[in-house]
């Protein structure tokens, strides 16, 4: 790695070509300094090479003016420090977006060349805060994800196996319509089925096996979204993932364009799911889903190509004290008296294998169990 590729990335944009000549022979010790003539041409900089620590903009250009082009900077690149420079007669201009929220700092041009690297250091290190923060709060909010997914893997391996399926399905659709960062959308299909932990294992297992039930268990299923909803939406930062689940229900609403497409993202994928289980071919179920005309037809046509994973693998017969987290069931681990503990097509992680382990040791297991390993 270069001294260069170690210093911070600072994107200035004006105007003049050479005012942004005199920042990049000043500034060249202190900083990785990239430049652009316009705001157009700093989002697509943004764009194409970012991501930037900081961006400098001039108040006053043809077309885009600084405070807009932040603006817009704020969005595409939230995690950027923005400053603007700008001339007096702009100064409540200025003013106005620093209070809006869409800058860090406004600087007085002519700006003296240790004024500006004061603020840039500045900036760099709110950058590397915002950074760390944004670290530790992703950390945080997916190691309690994890916690949950595992919970529901060991309360109930039936309703998590039916997760993981209606995942691959909200995946697909959010690749397809390139949807950046769709960690919500993947962790609310991860999570929807959550609030069937609520009911009883036999009537979880009578439903997707399609057998009758009564109006009290239907109602009990129907109203596993709220359930779950409940379960997620005094966790941080997954309000949102909250309402998506909660919209698997009627009782769900959400006015919000994002939970909404989560929702119906869920809702298809959910029912996609219960056609496939059903012994029906994923395109053919899509066909009948356009048919019924109650879904959004551009997100079933963007289900359109799913092909289900055909990972090569070997099968062999291992005991529970050989179990490793490569490993898939090949078949249902059943305890001695005939009842499912796991169900087949589990991935094995070590959570489940200790579990494994305590039941082997404990009411006995029927041993050994088929298990897939990559070939």
């Amino acid at each position: 790695m270069t001294a260069m590729d170690e210093q911070p990335r600072i994107l200035f944009v004006d105007d003049e070509p050479n005012v942004l000549e005199g920042f990049e022979r000043t500034l060249f010790d202190h900083f990785d300094v990239h430049t652009a003539l316009s705001g157009e041409a700093g989002l697509e900089l943004i764009n194409t090479e970012g991501p930037f620590a900081v961006v400098v903009s001039d108040m006053r250009m043809p077309g885009m003016s600084g405070a807009a082009f932040l603006a817009q900077v704020r969005t595409q690149a939230p995690t950027t420090v923005r400053i603007l420079l700008t001339g007096y007669t702009d100064i409540e201009a200025a003013i106005a977006a620093v209070n809006d929220g869409n800058i860090f700092r406004f600087l007085c041009k002519p700006c003296p060349q240790d004024t500006l690297v004061r603020a840039l250091n500045d900036a760099v290190e709110q950058h590397r805060l915002i950074i760390a923060e944004h670290e530790l709060l992703e950390k945080t909010l997916h190691g309690a994800a994890q916690v949950l997914i595992e919970m529901l893997s060991i309360a109930s391996p039936l309703v998590f196996s039916r997760s993981q399926q209606i995942r691959s399905y909200v995946a697909y659709m959010a690749q397809s319509l390139g949807i950046k960062n769709p960690w919500e959308y993947n962790l609310a299909a991860m999570l929807c089925q959550i609030g069937c932990i609520a009911i009883p294992p036999d009537t979880l297992a009578r439903i997707y096996a399609g057998q009758t039930i009564s109006d009290a268990e239907q109602q009990m299923f129907d109203g596993h979204p709220q359930v779950g909803y409940r379960l997620l939406a005094h966790i941080p930062r997954l309000k949102q993932v909250a309402l998506m689940i909660s919209g698997l229900s009627e009782a769900g609403v959400s006015s919000q364009p994002k939970t909404q497409l989560g929702a119906e993202m869920l809702r298809i994928a959910v029912a996609l799911d219960r056609l496939v289980m059903g012994g029906g071919e994923i395109e053919a179920a899509i066909t009948r889903l356009l048919r019924q005309e109650i879904f959004s037809k551009k997100l079933l046509i963007a289900m359109s190509g799913f092909q289900p994973k055909n990972r090569a693998y070997t099968v062999r017969a291992v005991f529970v004290r050989e179990m490793n987290t490569s490993m898939v069931l090949d078949e249902d681990v059943l305890m001695k008296n005939g009842n499912v503990v796991v169900s087949a097509g589990r991935d094995l992680n070590t959570v489940l294998i200790a579990r494994l382990k305590h039941f082997s040791t404990g009411v006995g297991l029927v041993e050994p169990i088929r298990v897939r390993l990559p070939a």
